[in-house]
């Protein structure tokens, strides 16, 4: 039986790690936090990513997270754009997902405060993974979901994913009773005419929502912290009252700035018995809004495939087919992320489309 270790406990790490507990195979997640899951704000869970948690059991009666059935786009004059059904979404926080995903596994799975250091190598199979705690742990297989600045990818050499996005994003979310009531069920997206500057606000439910800006670095300076108060009151003073409301109303030093990156998918995915996964292996613009979603069918896959493993000595074969199956589709996210980004700085040029949100 093949006994996994896994390092970075997000989305993608904790269901990698429900799927293989779930069909009795030993795991464990090593998370460099401290303990708490409450960082992090909210994202739109699409078909894809529903149909990978039903595929580990997290929403067995439709009931997870706050449904969205439609997408309404303004221009920031107020004028509909346009507006279309949204089937199969839902939103939810950052830190509801991985309670979800916790939800019913066993007490030890996750060890926190366990940033990475190392692999300890022998010839081409890792032995056993090392953090800057002083601490190591041995196990047949490694998978790598620490995020899209993978400390894990650096040392396997399959890139830095260093090269910035053009686009980038403040993303907060807070208690807005009234905005969240008028929006009920529908993600609204609010878009500067002349590019490169846009609002989504989406419902979370129990009065709760969140807003992400979307911003052309090129055309804005992207603000530090301190600044970012300044820079959305100087930037969205002609956008709808109730954008202008929800952005003045929550406090700027809750908001992340993101700093986007766009990257190809890593030059490979694994290095003998260690494996990338999620935004490690191949980080997405947020115009897909397929970052998270991805990363759940990544974890689904690698846990079927490590769960019907039974030699050590398959995982390199095993770790290429997880490749081969999920880089087309990947590349396709990429592409079409920049395509939308493209979009999104010069509309004049390349015609109206419809991002969302990651």
């Amino acid at each position: 039986m093949i006994h996994t270790a896994v390092v970075g406990g997000g989305a993608c790490g904790l269901a990698l790690a429900r799927g293989l507990w779930q069909q009795s195979r030993p795991v464990r997640v090593y998370e460099r936090a401290m303990a708490s899951h409450l960082h992090g704000h909210g994202f739109l869970l699409l078909a894809n990513g529903l149909a990978a948690l039903r595929r580990l059991g997290c929403d067995p009666d439709g009931t997870l997270g706050h449904p969205i059935t439609s997408v309404r786009i303004l221009c920031a004059s107020g004028q509909v754009l346009v507006e279309h059904p949204l089937e199969g979404a839902v939103a939810m926080l950052r830190h509801q997902l991985l309670n979800v995903l916790l939800r019913g596994g066993p007490d030890d799975l996750v060890h926190y405060n366990h940033p990475f250091e190392r692999f300890d190598w022998d010839r081409e199979r890792a032995r056993a993974v090392c953090f800057q705690n002083g601490r190591s742990h041995e196990a047949d297989a490694f998978v790598a979901a620490d995020g899209v600045r993978s400390s894990c990818r650096l040392s396997l050499g399959c890139g830095a994913m260093t090269n910035p996005g053009r686009v980038k994003e403040i993303v907060a979310h807070g208690h807005q009773p009234l905005v969240a009531a008028e929006l009920g069920h529908r993600f609204l997206k609010v878009l500067d005419p002349s590019g490169g500057l846009a609002v989504g606000l989406v419902p979370l439910g129990d009065d709760r929502l969140v807003w992400f800006v979307q911003f052309d670095s090129q055309r804005f300076t992207a603000p530090q912290p301190s600044e970012v108060g300044a820079f959305l009151q100087d930037h969205f003073r002609r956008f709808p009252a109730m954008v202008r409301h929800v952005l003045e109303t929550t406090d700027p030093a809750s908001a992340h700035v993101w700093h986007t990156v766009d990257e190809d998918p890593a030059t490979r995915w694994s290095k003998g018995n260690v494996a990338l996964a999620g935004d490690a292996a191949h980080p997405l613009l947020p115009f897909t809004s397929q970052g998270v979603n991805a990363a759940l069918e990544d974890a689904v896959l690698l846990s079927d495939l490590l769960a019907g493993c039974r030699d050590p000595g398959d995982l390199p074969d095993l770790f290429s087919a997880y490749e081969r199956q999920r880089r087309p589709t990947l590349l396709g996210c990429v592409q079409a992320g920049r395509q939308m980004a493209r979009a999104f700085v010069l509309p004049s040029a390349t015609g109206l489309q419809l991002p969302l949100m990651a």
